[in-house]
């Protein structure tokens, strides 16, 4: 259930659930003036009208009562407006538009302080509902828009970055440089490992070994950096549609199978042995002075 809340009026408690506020408070806390009491003003006609009307508002509102029937010690009206919650601590509960109106019933100063005090607590994000919904459900969309935004923007700054990258390899490394046969067969080992199994690392569907473990026929070894860059983790054995796919599609065709490429380039790194670190035996100190034997 909702969490119960508190506010205070000349010292006297007045206790909120919800869309909920105990009017035994409120008769408390005007001074409890004897044909003021809540079961008295519910069954005025006045009030049974403007109570109806209150229903027929909230319904299209969509707002749900804020005690549940059912539950041990609460006896919820039909319009689920109006709450008894018997045993110590209970008392009358009705729906905050109803419960304005009886703070007006009660005394003008106590009206004035629901209208300021009450309205703000119960106008509160957590409080507040509309048809569709808690508020807090517009801002995560709100707020989920503005992250998809920022992606986007990161995304095309990446792209840009890498046309310049591309652009500042041509201008230094120029010329095409082939893999070369023991570039080829470390390419070709991560290829036909897991988790690519023969198949195009870039698609991961298409098979670029044939049986006997060699590039099928159309398959090409795709410098994905640059054509000067020629070590093992500088390119791939793709098929012939993802070559031709990232040949003529632009750098940012290319920008965004950098993330496959940098799965295979990890398992071809992988393959390379990790160099043995050898401690050198400590040297003497040269401070130290030799005696000659006896």
């Amino acid at each position: 259930m909702t969490p119960t809340d508190t506010l205070h009026y000349q010292g006297t408690t007045i206790r909120l659930h919800g869309a909920m506020l105990n009017l035994t408070d409120m008769w408390k806390a005007a001074g409890s003036p004897g044909n003021r009491r809540p079961a008295d003003w519910l069954a005025l006609d006045d009030t049974q009208r403007f109570r109806s009307r209150a229903n027929r508002h909230l319904r299209k509102c969509s707002e749900p009562a804020q005690f549940k029937a059912g539950l041990a010690g609460i006896d919820l009206d039909t319009d689920g407006l109006v709450a008894t919650v018997r045993g110590a601590g209970g008392g009358t509960w009705a729906h905050w538009h109803l419960a304005l109106a009886y703070g007006r019933s009660l005394s003008t100063a106590f009206h004035l302080w629901c209208n300021t005090v009450v309205r703000a607590a119960m106008e509160k994000p957590e409080n507040r509902l509309t048809r569709k919904g808690a508020p807090w459900r517009s801002q995560l969309v709100q707020s989920l828009q503005e992250l998809h935004r920022r992606f986007d923007i990161l995304d095309r700054h990446a792209a840009d970055l890498m046309f310049l990258q591309l652009s500042a390899q041509d201008l230094l490394l120029g010329r095409r440089r082939d893999f070369s046969k023991w570039s080829q067969a470390t390419i070709i080992r991560a290829v036909r490992n897991e988790p690519f199994d023969g198949r195009c690392p870039c698609c991961g569907g298409t098979s670029v070994l044939d049986a006997a473990g060699r590039p099928a026929g159309g398959a090409e070894f795709d410098h994905f950096f640059h054509r000067g860059l020629n070590r093992p983790e500088h390119g791939w054995l793709i098929c012939p549609h993802c070559h031709a796919e990232l040949t003529h599609g632009g750098y940012l065709a290319r920008f965004a199978r950098v993330p496959a490429f940098r799965g295979f380039q990890a398992a071809v790194l992988a393959q390379r042995p990790r160099p043995q670190l050898r401690l050198a035996a400590p040297k003497a100190p040269s401070n130290l002075v030799t005696l000659p034997s006896p």
